[in-house]
């Protein structure tokens, strides 16, 4: 009897041990601003702070406001990479293992050739991950990427207020072949939220097993698979693709929408109404104001859903086609919030070198595109599954719809670019292996995302092993990379990209997919095979700058008032805050709730001229956004700060 009160009682603990909210331990590097360094053939050595997590880290050198002069430029492997209008990366470092806390990497001033560059102006960038801890799961019931599919969920990352959110949340909708595979409800059935007319939203933060937390809406004038009666071929079937929600009224979402027989599609907006059915704004473009030809909408059991973008000014749609040379398939659209259409434009012309892929899998493949808004600059990362990624700069777009191909175009890898092609055998013949092994494995890109530093990170699989690659600003590869629980698996469909979150918040980080089996349905009763969940992994990266010029007058403007980025951020329970004054004086440092209440004080008397630091100790507090003011003289400036539990 005691022994099996004591199973109960264990069951019961696991229960709530499991059933925990997500709360991410996100990576932070922050490094110094300016560094001098003369160009001499000395070393220079790169300071910066490692918090949250250790894991790998890696050095990057670009040119720095050199860009408009760098257009047209073919460099690379075989020099087929195209570049343009962008500052390039000129040294890319090895991998360094780095711990939590003070560290350095150092740079001996040489290219990726081993000769020393001109000296001048340089951006340095550190950009690491988590390679050491196994992926966090955030939740159970939202896909990030999709096999296939172009990206059907985006991460709202700022509020109506246009400042970033506290809990950012999921937002997307459900693929149409979901329901073919559902297992939980019957052969036939399934509930309305995973029906392929749903769409999600998801606040980050909660249980990432409890189904309470996902909030969904039907756009009912779709048709349902009905387990299957219906396929893409089908007369009448429409699809709904990836949603973006409204910057001004996060309960309006819009959406492209699919007649697939016909092979057309426009755009619609709607009302989410959470665990109902959406309402239509019947006001707002629809099919009698646009109809595009949807020349990507019909192939075969792949249908593809043409997914939104947004920077918050305009909405972009992608129009993924087939992948043959004899038609232009791959176009770019773009309406405003206001339902004006802007411009309609061919994305790029391919380009097809003479020896062919050594599996036929470049003249073969189906064409999907995959894209994510960069932070800053309005540039739309693109991946294109099969072979290639680019960026394009719809800034030059919207400034002239007649803008050629080449002048949109920030870079290209018109060969797999330099590391994804050449990560088995270099030497490999033909030289274009279109992201294959020597046995002919594919290799495909699966998800495109950018990081606030321009960092551009592709989903990657068909390597036995689920990963992801990471290059610089202009395409240049970095390496590719895995996580820390990868294992080996028959299922090469095992985690199929995602994307990142890097807004300053508490949840920063990686948000990468892993697949539902059939065997984790029967176990866990999660859903349906082909559904994937959201997992969260840290990273970070950091901008500064090189110069050869004297530091002296900068160092000294800056020593006149400056506060530090609290490190570690977000904390548990402790945090360092920084901050330098140039003359003596009473300082004051406060801090305060969300409500505007001061709720400590660190120091309130009078400190000579230098650096300071003092360790703020929450363990009273509750978790949840602070703000740190430093008043120094009529100097003062508020930080904020988020505490975990």
């Amino acid at each position: 009897m005691k022994k099996n009160l004591f199973l109960v009682v264990l069951m019961l603990f696991a229960t709530c041990s499991f059933a925990a909210d997500f709360i991410p331990t996100p990576m932070t590097i922050t490094g110094e601003s300016l560094l001098e360094y003369q160009f001499e053939g000395g070393e220079l050595t790169i300071p910066f702070e490692m918090g949250g997590k250790p894991g790998a880290v890696y050095l990057v050198i670009n040119t720095s406001g050199q860009g408009e002069n760098i257009t047209a430029v073919q460099n690379g492997n075989l020099g087929w990479h195209y570049v343009n209008g962008i500052d390039t990366t000129v040294y890319v470092s090895p991998r360094y293992q780095r711990d939590i806390g003070s560290q350095t990497i150092v740079w001996d001033g040489t290219n990726q050739d081993a000769e020393m560059v001109a000296a001048g102006v340089y951006d340095y960038y550190l950009w690491g991950y988590d390679d050491k801890t196994p992926r966090l799961k955030a939740c159970d019931y939202i896909q990030i990427g999709f096999d296939w599919e172009s990206q059907m969920t985006h991460i709202i990352e700022t509020g109506v207020d246009g400042m970033p959110l506290d809990n950012p949340i999921l937002f997307g909708a459900r693929l149409w072949w979901a329901e073919f595979y559902w297992i939980g409800e019957g052969e036939t059935e399934c509930p309305k939220w995973a029906k392929n007319s749903s769409h999600f939203k998801w606040v980050l933060g909660g249980d990432a097993t409890d189904l309470g937390n996902l909030q969904w809406t039907e756009c009912a004038i779709y048709p349902q698979s009905n387990g299957g009666a219906l396929g893409p071929y089908d007369e009448g079937f429409f699809l709904a693709g990836g949603p973006v929600l409204d910057p001004t009224d996060q309960s309006i979402f819009y959406h492209c929408s699919h007649n697939v027989s016909a092979l057309v599609n426009t755009m619609l907006k709607w009302e989410f109404v959470s665990d109902g059915e959406a309402i239509l704004d019947e006001t707002w473009l629809g099919w009698d104001e646009l109809e595009w030809e949807d020349q990507g909408a019909k192939i075969g059991s792949w249908s593809q859903n043409n997914s939104c973008y947004t920077d918050n000014n305009y909405i972009y749609v992608n129009s993924p086609g087939l992948h043959q040379k004899e038609i232009e398939w791959n176009r770019l659209r773009c309406v405003s919030f206001d339902g004006e259409p802007i411009f309609d434009k061919a994305l790029h012309e391919w380009y097809m070198p003479e020896d062919g892929g050594p599996n036929g899998y470049i003249n073969g493949s189906f064409h999907h595109l995959h894209a994510s808004k960069n932070r800053p600059n309005n540039w739309l990362l693109v991946a294109h599954t099969c072979c290639m990624w680019e960026m394009i700069d719809t800034t030059r777009i919207l400034e002239d719809e007649a803008t050629p191909q080449a002048d949109y175009v920030v870079f290209q890898n018109r060969n797999g670019d330099y590391f994804l092609d050449r990560a088995f055998e270099p030497d490999y013949e033909p030289a274009w292996v279109c992201l294959t092994d020597a046995e002919g494995t594919e290799l495909r890109v699966d998800s495109a995302t950018i990081d606030k530093n321009g960092f551009n990170i592709m989903g990657t699989s068909y390597v036995g092993l689920s990963s992801f690659a990471v290059a610089t600003q202009d395409g240049t590869g970095i390496e590719h990379m895995h996580f820390a629980d990868d294992v080996v698996s028959d299922n090469q469909n095992t985690n199929l990209g995602g994307q990142v979150l890097h807004s300053g918040s508490a949840y920063d980080g990686f948000y990468w997919s892993t697949a539902v089996t059939e065997e984790d349905v029967s176990i866990g009763g999660l859903g349906y095979a082909g559904q994937h969940t959201a997992n969260h992994i840290a990273f970070d990266s950091f901008r500064g700058t090189i110069t050869n010029e004297s530091t002296a007058v900068e160092e000294e403007a800056i020593a006149a008032f400056a506060v530090d980025q609290n490190t570690p951020n977000p904390f548990n329970p402790t945090t360092t805050i920084g901050f330098t004054i140039t003359e003596a004086g009473h300082v004051s440092v406060d801090i305060y709730n969300v409500a505007g209440q001061k709720v400590d004080t660190l120091v309130n008397d009078a400190l000579s001229a230098g650096r300071h630091s003092l360790v703020w100790d929450a363990s009273g507090m509750s978790a949840g956004v602070y703000f740190y003011t430093v008043k120094s003289g009529d100097f003062s400036k508020t930080m904020k700060m988020t505490l975990l539990k």
